[in-house]
């Protein structure tokens, strides 16, 4: 793990949160029709979207949150848990900019109940199972954190449960991310390939979600592990760009929720045979939940490929557009703490 494969990760999920913020909500077809074909560079949100009435280039909960928790883990002198982490998520809910806009159903109300002082790891009406909990805003979060595992899987699982906890805290949504945080913490690594990535997130899939399961806090849906060895087989089976947005939409799905937004990630990313730029292209393009995916993949193949596969003008304008976050300075912080 070096400097340029840290910087690739974070400034990729960024990037990618940013560029796939117009994008949002929509289906292939609507993409086109409303950009006028495939975007691939930043662009005004629609007024339909959350991040309408925004500077071009912002980002949204994806890498905000990020920001908040790389904050929260420097003021901690590298250390991270649960506390941290709920601190980190009460933090960015109290950033009206980010917060009021784009604060997805599930860190929503987890947020309200960490002000009242509230439980946010039960179920307040008692029942078995925690299926409306199985969304990817674990997942999205988990970059920072492939950074701090250093290359150790089990640390990477450990640092997601932590994370998890507060808002996300069920067997799929846990397995979900472990997954994302375990093919970035790979990608980090000096010897990285895209099957060793692949590996790995099928490895931390099956690791969270065997912790929901053994801890009681079970959400009803099909295994992430086998989804994500599907939609490999979907994304490498496609016979062009074109083929891999369709098949992936199609086959898999790009909603929110994890069954199909995380595997949708490594189709895509076994589609474009690891290409940063493409994989964000890709993901922006999609369709669903188009910010979130593409800043999971680009943090994955930023991390692998490095900051130099990010173009410079998509750093710099990403940076300009949200001048209410020291994005640099942070980044640069967090990176110090592991060189």
């Amino acid at each position: 793990m070096n400097k340029e494969k840290m910087l690739g990760a974070l400034y990729g999920a960024a990037v990618g949160d940013a560029l796939g913020a117009p994008t949002e909500l929509r289906n292939i077809d609507q993409i086109i029709e409303t950009f006028g074909g495939y975007v691939k560079e930043y662009t005004q949100s629609p007024g339909d979207t959350f991040a309408r009435d925004y500077p071009v280039g912002t980002v949204t909960d994806d890498f905000s949150m990020s920001y908040y928790l790389m904050k929260e883990i420097i003021d901690n002198n590298g250390n991270f848990n649960e506390d941290i982490a709920k601190q980190a998520i009460i933090n960015w809910g109290s950033d009206e900019h980010y917060f009021d806009k784009f604060s997805g159903p599930t860190t929503r109300a987890a947020i309200e109940n960490m002000k009242q002082n509230l439980p946010t790891d039960i179920d307040p009406f008692g029942l078995i199972n925690y299926n409306s909990m199985a969304t990817n805003g674990g997942a999205m979060k988990t970059i920072p954190l492939a950074i701090l595992a250093k290359g150790d899987l089990e640390k990477a699982v450990e640092y997601t449960i932590a994370m998890c906890k507060p808002t996300h805290y069920n067997s799929n949504a846990i397995s979900a991310a472990a997954a994302i945080c375990c093919a970035a913490t790979t990608a980090l690594t000096d010897d990285a390939t895209l099957p060793k990535i692949i590996e790995a997130a099928i490895w931390g899939a099956k690791k969270g979600k065997a912790f929901g399961i053994e801890n009681k806090h079970v959400s009803v849906g099909p295994d992430i592990a086998y989804k994500i060895q599907e939609a490999v087989r979907i994304g490498e089976g496609a016979t062009d760009f074109d083929d891999l947005l369709q098949q992936t939409a199609d086959k898999i799905g790009t909603n929110f929720i994890v069954q199909e937004s995380i595997p949708a990630v490594f189709s895509l990313l076994a589609g474009v045979k690891g290409d940063t730029m493409q994989g964000i292209y890709a993901a922006v393009n999609a369709g669903g939940d188009t910010d979130t995916m593409a800043s999971m993949l680009g943090g994955i193949l930023g991390g692998l490929n490095g900051v130099d596969s990010i173009p410079e003008a998509y750093i710099q304008k990403m940076q300009e557009a949200n001048q209410l976050l020291p994005l640099q300075e942070t980044v640069d912080q967090f990176i110090n703490l592991f060189l």
